[in-house]
């Protein structure tokens, strides 16, 4: 028979007692420890069956003491009056710290304490810990053994994921937390009045090998058995079969049960053993562990933080007497993927003395034994099946892939439904994850998928054409300046900008030049805009590489205009020379060049020369623009945006030269030449009005117009932000700082020049960050 109302009772009696010594009424004490009236109430009454964590805060901040202390008293309070078996649960703080030496109390403790009382017995199976210290997993800790309080309605409880990311070692470690708050009267963890595991676990994974597993509960029967082992009970299985559930569900509705199913996924028959669980008494509290995810209350595992692995790989190292280096402790953590089982695995090998190197390289194989173990099991049914498809296209992306593109890699997007089901099965079985729509998976897991891919080469080269074709079609949809969509157009490829380099560096070879030279001219302005001009320059100086090798002058010169304009907006001595060799290279080969790409080479040769202080070159350079614009074969719209370009920078040059008044009326040029273009306005005609409104407010700064400038800043500056040009943000900032300034607000002046430093340097325009520096020493 239970004692657990002895229990209850004598948990709020202590409560009602240390109220009464504090002369606290039940209103007084549950504002001050804000908990409803009516939950004090029902406390003292011993209608609570044992606080939750955060309830037993409350209650202790109530009483002016620490929850450590209100354990004390509690325990003090049912010592004196001799009432055994109170119940309950360690403070918050000890439930989320791991012993050092996990305890594994004897299947039965009983015995005599310490002025002879018969100690409480909690029967049990837990298998003996197989680590010296459990590290990690707080937040989930903390969720199971919510769950498993009997304030909380769940029944059923799972705990899913990949093979060897602890799921075992999770529900095992909580067991024996609640076991020992069961034995010791503790405070704050769930108390059972037994505990049984069962296991159908077939293998172990060993730094040695897969060892199997003498014994399995595979089947009803077998559960039954363990749970009459347990409870000493062996009419249980002495019964007829047909018998043998009633005597267990009345076996079990006398006491307060936690009953562990290990390795669900491998039992035989599932339905049978759903059943029995299902109509337990609520009371007993079942936790299945799993790697396929059943719809019970789930509690996902995924691999541990990096701060979780490295302090797992410290803790093996040091028991194991190996010293890694923080290189290698990172590789480690990099190719096991945080999941546990393979770092102790890894470790353990090392300590055999193989070599790191092999046992990372080992550890990628899909035949080696964290695979076979791992994965084998879930994988070896769906090959050549939809889900074995999916989870090798999966592996190639760099980052997490939306539905339609995996689909399409997989060769699956002409059969939806079997897309769908494939991606189901995979999350069911807990090698992908689904979020916001997109899917990934564990390092671990996308290193067995690439070797998988790699066995299977003609579905890699196939899917490989796919993938290169889709991210192809996809930039030129929204790599497209439609002034209209913009903005989600971009977002789209900020979205997929890490699988879109992906595609490039893939593609980085002679044979696939095409490719990179289509896809990154879909690309270049939106890098551009959005300020990864790394990447740029990378790209760019590929591409001017490659098209001399190939002979490909027009693109030769398309790379050196864009990369010599990021080498001279970002303005220091040696890359002003830089851009200008460049530059004049590509003007040599201007027979061959694109017109438009000529025109842009132009402009940007005079951008250069009025960052050199050069004034005569710089508007010679705009003559030759405007002479070539003249003869160029354009339609009409495309003449204008070019014309808008050279009057941008013959504004440039004016306001270098302090020419206000031509400077402004080459803006004013700009805005309306822009505002009256036919059809729909590209994003670059937008820029241009932006830009000109930046420097009509930089002029009449300068004339002492300063709410006129204002005004001008307002207007633009919402519509850059709404862009995310990075450049242009940093302008507009710069010119706030300036306006700041000159009505005499240091601070204002000292804010925004903070935040055009923090762009300018990020996309490494050290010349205008020096001026930003040089106007906050200013102000000093």
């Amino acid at each position: 028979m239970s004692d657990k109302p002895y229990q209850t009772k004598s948990f709020g009696d202590a409560i009602k007692h240390l109220l009464q010594d504090r002369n606290l009424s039940q209103k007084q004490f549950a504002a001050k420890a804000k908990l409803d009236p009516s939950y004090v109430s029902k406390l003292v009454k011993g209608d609570i069956a044992e606080p939750r964590q955060d309830k037993l805060g409350q209650i202790a901040k109530g009483l002016d003491v620490t929850e450590q202390e209100l354990q004390q008293l509690v325990a003090q309070y049912i010592e004196e009056r001799g009432v055994a078996g109170a119940g309950g649960s360690t403070s918050d703080a000890e439930a989320n710290t791991t012993p050092d030496v996990p305890s594994a109390p004897p299947q039965s403790a009983r015995g005599q304490g310490d002025e002879g009382e018969v100690c409480r017995r909690i029967p049990h199976n837990l298998p003996a810990p197989t680590y010296t210290a459990f590290i990690g997993r707080n937040e989930e800790m903390r969720r199971l053994l919510e769950l498993l309080s009997p304030e909380h309605s769940a029944h059923m409880i799972t705990v899913d994921g990949i093979g060897g990311v602890g799921k075992t070692a999770l529900v095992v470690e909580a067991a024996y937390r609640c076991l020992k708050a069961s034995l010791e009267k503790l405070l704050g963890i769930p108390t059972f009045d037994a505990i049984i595991f069962t296991s159908a676990k077939q293998q172990y994974l060993t730094p040695s090998g897969i060892l199997l597993r003498q014994q399995a509960q595979r089947n009803l029967r077998d559960i039954f058995r363990e749970i009459a082992i347990t409870l000493d009970e062996p009419a249980i299985t002495q019964s007829a079969p047909e018998d043998q559930f009633d005597r267990v569900r009345q076996s079990l509705a006398r006491q307060r049960t936690l009953l562990i199913v290990d390795n669900m996924e491998t039992v035989q028959d599932t339905e049978n053993i759903l059943a029995f669980l299902y109509d337990l008494p609520s009371h007993v509290k079942v936790v299945l562990t799993t790697r396929e995810q059943i719809v019970h209350v789930p509690i996902r595992l995924t691999n541990l933080s990096p701060e979780e692995g490295q302090e797992l790989i410290r803790q093996q190292a040091e028991e194991k007497g190996i010293v890694f280096s923080d290189e290698d402790s990172k590789r480690l953590y990099e190719r096991t993927g945080g999941v546990p089982l393979a770092i102790v695995y890894a470790i353990g090998q090392v300590c055999s003395g193989y070599p790191l190197e092999s046992v990372l390289e080992g550890l990628a194989s899909n035949t080696g034994d964290v695979a076979e173990f791992c994965f084998k099991e879930s994988v070896q049914g769906m090959r050549g099946q939809p889900p074995h498809k999916l989870l090798m296209s999966l592996a190639i992306f760099a980052d997490p892939p939306i539905r339609d593109a995996v689909a399409e890699v997989a060769g699956l997007t002409a059969d939806p439904a079997a897309a769908n089901k494939g991606l189901a099965r995979l999350q069911q079985l807990s090698l992908v994850t689904q979020k916001d729509g997109r899917y990934s998976m564990l390092s671990l897991t996308r290193e067995y998928a690439l070797a998988e891919l790699a066995a299977y080469s003609d579905f890699e080269k196939e899917a490989r054409e796919r993938w290169v074709k889709w991210y192809l079609e996809f930039a030129q949809k929204y790599g497209r300046e439609n002034r209209q969509e913009r903005h989600t157009n971009y977002d789209r490829l900020e979205n997929e900008w890490g699988n879109l380099l992906a595609v490039l560096d893939w593609c980085a070879e002679p044979e696939r030049y095409q490719d990179v030279r289509a896809l990154w001219k879909r690309l270049n302005n939106f890098a551009n805009l959005r300020g990864y001009w790394q990447e740029r320059l990378y790209w760019l100086d590929w591409l001017i590489k490659e098209s001399q090798r190939l002979g490909d002058s027009r693109t030769a010169v398309y790379a050196m205009s864009k990369k010599g304009r990021i080498l001279m907006l970002r303005g220091q001595e040696k890359q002003l020379l830089e851009a200008e060799e460049l530059f004049l290279q590509a003007w040599a080969l201007r027979e061959k060049a694109d017109p438009k790409d000529l025109d842009y080479l132009t402009n940007h040769l005079a951008g250069l020369y009025i960052r050199l202080e050069q004034w005569e070159e710089a508007h010679r350079w705009l003559k030759i623009e405007q002479e070539n614009l003249d003869k160029a074969e354009l339609e009409e719209n495309e003449r204008l945006i070019h014309q808008i370009y050279l009057e941008r920078e013959r504004a440039e040059v004016y306001y270098a030269e302090g020419n206000y008044t031509l400077a402004e009326s080459s803006c004013k040029i700009v805005e309306k030449t822009a505002k009256n273009i036919n059809c729909q306005p590209s994003i670059n005609c937008q820029r241009s009005i932006n830009y000109a409104q930046r420097l009509l407010a930089d002029i009449a700064i300068q004339r002492g117009e300063l709410d006129k400038a204002e005004l001008f800043l307002n207007s633009g500056f919402q519509e850059v932000k709404v862009t995310k040009d990075k450049r242009r943000i940093a302008y507009y900032q710069r010119s706030f700082a300036r306006l700041e300034k000159a009505r005499g607000n240091s601070q204002k002046a000292r804010e925004w020049a903070i935040k055009a430093l923090d762009g300018f340097n990020s996309l490494g325009m050290l010349r205008d960050a020096e001026e930003m520096r040089q106007l906050l020493d200013s102000l000093e």
